[in-house]
């Protein structure tokens, strides 16, 4: 059986008979996907903590009829303090069910790849940057729309230099420096989270089911 080797991250896992387990994966060359780990839920098994939302791995590939199964998985990051925390848990969610909603099976491999490094720097400064969770979330909404090319080059709502300047750093920077600190407590950050929220909410127009656990958390 010919075999695939990609690299991912897990949006959701769910039982698949008696000890398996259903992932959907974000993959970096075939979208997203979804895939069978056999056995992931014994005790014994060699992937059993391998197999769980938010892990990023490469993971080893077959085609089956309908979906891959994983034959191996190698962990790059398992963002295991990420689910530790509940106030970062909760914004990790978000990262995943947007991802998910801006993913599709069969993307282009580029696609593929932004979407998946995006998902990636998010959730690093997520780690790192807790108490800039709602800016974060902000710029990672906003870059999501520049990766569909729904985005504005401005907010249309406000004439601040400084919310402008942050808008098109967001829009622009190279992912290593998208969290960069210096943007962190500068002026204008707040009106900057609110137009980027009426901005995202108007082009997006659905409802995330975690930003609703996010609200009754801060």
């Amino acid at each position: 059986m010919q075999e695939i080797s990609v690299k991912g991250i897990i949006v959701s896992s769910s039982p698949q008979g008696e000890y398996g387990k259903r992932l959907v994966i974000i993959s970096d060359k075939l979208g997203k996907i979804t895939a069978f780990a056999g056995g992931a839920a014994k005790v014994s098994s060699g992937i059993t903590g391998s197999a769980r939302p938010v892990t990023c791995a490469s993971f080893i590939l077959g085609k089956g009829r309908s979906a891959y199964n994983i034959h191996g998985i190698s962990v790059i990051d398992s963002f295991d303090d990420l689910g530790r925390d509940f106030d970062k848990s909760v914004y990790a969610a978000y990262v995943l069910e947007a991802g998910e909603y801006f993913s599709a099976e069969g993307m282009a491999e580029e696609d593929s790849k932004k979407l998946l490094n995006l998902m990636f720097v998010t959730l690093r400064a997520l780690r790192s940057g807790a108490p800039e969770a709602e800016l974060i979330r902000r710029i990672y909404g906003l870059r999501l729309l520049v990766l569909q090319g729904e985005y504005t080059t401005a907010p249309a709502d406000s004439d601040d230099p400084e919310v402008i300047r942050l808008w098109q750093y967001c829009i622009g920077a190279p992912l290593n420096r998208l969290y960069d600190k210096d943007i962190f407590g500068i002026p204008g950050a707040d009106e900057f989270c609110r137009s980027a929220d009426r901005f995202f909410t108007k082009t997006v127009g659905h409802r995330f089911r975690s930003l609703s656990v996010i609200a009754q958390t801060i």
